[in-house]
């Protein structure tokens, strides 16, 4: 073998040199690291100059921006996605430079060479690939792939990207047990509560009850149940307790994950809004699944934590479309809300739903947070002003003050399913032939049946409490494992996340939300509501329009 620069060990360190000095003067010139530089390309599409990306596909074909970034295709974890056929596999550094062989070593069968396999990349290689996309036996990649307009400082820092993208495990998993955490606080409803924590024991109990076999298989197994049950491991739930206002709540959340990591949370409940728990998961890259609240962050976007809807604000928005659509469109709304509650908050977003030349002026009356309900005073302030719409964001001891005092001959009525725990029969007597509620969930009669599974199986191990929280919670911890058992040794975060984006709507457990979806980066299962009222027997809800997806 020859010596020298023309030496391929020569051209590869010539190669990393070029690459390092172009690094570190985009570094310096950006003023900010390769890594967040690259991060921004691959997750955003967009330069360090704030420009963004360009490139072409099928030879000719030019695209930009968020639709040329990585992550469209190779999703946030790096594992990539299948569509169409079409496979977009995983730029995770750590696998991008080992060979990819076909075949598995114990049977004595792998080829090295031809479709199918490569030679590892290097830096060098992978800045080319980016470029030109030609691998590192000189082929040329599928045209759909794009040949980026990045220039070396630029490519070199999605390199250093793709370095950073984790195969795994994340932070909560052992060789044994995955580490798994439910949140709830104190003055949460105690019915809530318990169908939450207790739901979880229980599945942890029996799941980890059943597991022998499975440990069998992943230990001892032969080679292909080895490679199937590879992402098993026990469950170990544990409840972090929130005290005292939610501005301390983050530096508690810190103490327990500084205590004992976890690799998710999973469901859980709190009095008041969710976002304390959601910017941790944001901030620590917890995948935050499913809790049972009513007040989801709406407001920004995030990667890692899931909810089953947009709570309160979502019926807000289901009122505000269907008074919209009326015709003609009612003039006025008086919305009765008490402050530092639910109800405040689906007042906010009827305000902000309901604008625009034509809408209707929404009137807001606050009752402030100790402040005694003066059901005569709201009474008479309504047949005064004699508003066209009166939404009531109030429980049920409020509402029924309020019945007491009101003529039959008062506004339409508008109620919150979830603000009166009841349902209908929170509804007073007097109001349930007029009075319209917003309703998140699937109507009864069509919900019996899909819903006999998960609640024999609650009632058989006496779990307690609330019954939405005992279904949201079970389909929680279901979904949860019925994904990691799809994940085939891949324990990364970001990657079960994107899992359950493609699993949750095939689930084989139901919820009590008609249907529930979710695509690529959505963060919201269920996305609309009825409008129900009473039905016959005055009992049960009867459906007053179709599903309103506002």
């Amino acid at each position: 073998m020859r010596r020298g620069n023309s030496t391929p060990v020569a051209v590869a360190l010539a190669g990393l040199a070029v690459l390092t000095t172009a690094l570190t003067a985009l570094a310096e010139q950006a003023g900010v690291s390769p890594l967040e530089i690259g991060r921004t390309i691959y997750m955003e599409g967009r330069l360090p100059s704030g420009d963004p990306i360009r490139g072409t596909v099928q030879g000719d074909v030019a695209f930009t921006g968020e639709q040329a970034s990585c992550t469209s295709c190779h999703r946030p974890s790096g594992f990539g996605a299948s569509e169409g056929g079409l496979l977009a596999p995983p730029v995770v550094g750590s696998i991008l430079y080992r060979a990819r062989t076909l075949g598995a070593p114990e049977t004595g069968r792998v080829r090295t060479e031809g479709p199918g396999t490569r030679p590892a990349y290097d830096r060098a290689s992978l800045v080319r690939v980016i470029r030109d996309g030609v691998d590192p036996a000189g082929r040329t990649l599928d045209p759909l792939m794009p040949r980026f307009q990045l220039s070396e400082g630029d490519a070199a820092a999605l390199v250093t990207y793709l370095e950073s993208l984790q195969e795994g495990p994340s932070p909560g998993i052992t060789e044994s047990v995955v580490h798994l955490a439910t949140v709830v606080s104190e003055g949460v409803d105690p019915n809530r509560r318990d169908a939450v924590i207790g739901t979880l024991r229980a599945f942890e109990s029996d799941r980890n009850a059943d597991s022998r076999l499975e440990e069998e298989r992943r230990k001892r197994g032969s080679w292909e149940m080895r490679a199937k049950h590879s992402s098993y491991r026990k469950w170990a739930i544990h409840v972090w307790e929130l005290r005292g206002e939610p501005a301390s709540w983050p530096a508690q959340l810190e103490d327990h994950y500084r205590k004992q990591p976890v690799f998710a949370l999973l469901s859980g409940a709190v009095a008041g809004p969710w976002r304390p728990i959601h910017e941790f998961c944001e901030a620590r890259r917890v995948p935050g699944l499913f809790p049972v609240t009513d007040q989801p962050v709406t407001d920004a976007e995030g990667l890692y934590s899931i909810y089953f809807s947009r709570g309160i604000s979502l019926q807000a928005e289901t009122l505000a479309a269907h008074l919209q659509a009326q015709n003609p469109v009612p003039t006025r709304v008086l919305q009765v809300y008490r402050v530092g509650t639910d109800g405040e908050v689906a007042a906010a977003a009827l305000r902000r739903a309901i604008a625009g030349a034509g809408a209707p002026v929404v009137e807001d009356r606050a009752i402030g947070v100790r402040q005694e309900l003066d059901a005569r005073a709201i009474a008479a302030a309504v047949r005064a002003t004699g508003p066209a719409v009166l939404a009531l964001w109030l429980g049920p001891s409020e509402i029924s003050d309020l019945a007491r005092h009101t003529d039959d001959g008062i506004a339409p009525i508008y109620l919150s399913a979830t603000l009166l725990p009841g349902g209908i029969g929170d509804v007073p007597a007097g109001w349930r032939n007029r009075a319209l509620m917003v309703y998140p969930f699937g109507m009864p009669e069509e919900m019996a049946a899909r819903l006999v599974r998960p609640e024999t199986w609650l009632d058989a191990r006496k779990v307690p409490g609330e019954r939405r929280a005992r279904l949201e919670a079970f389909f929680a911890a279901v979904l949860l494992s019925d994904v990691l058992r799809e994940t085939h040794g891949v324990l990364v975060r970001e990657y079960i996340v994107e899992r359950l984006e493609h699993m949750v709507d095939r689930a084989v457990i139901a919820t009590p939300y008609p249907r529930v979806t979710l695509g690529p980066g959505e963060r919201f299962a269920s996305k609309g509501c009825y409008l129900v009222r009473a039905d016959g027997s005055g009992s049960k809800p009867a459906r007053a329009s179709e599903w309103i997806v506002p």
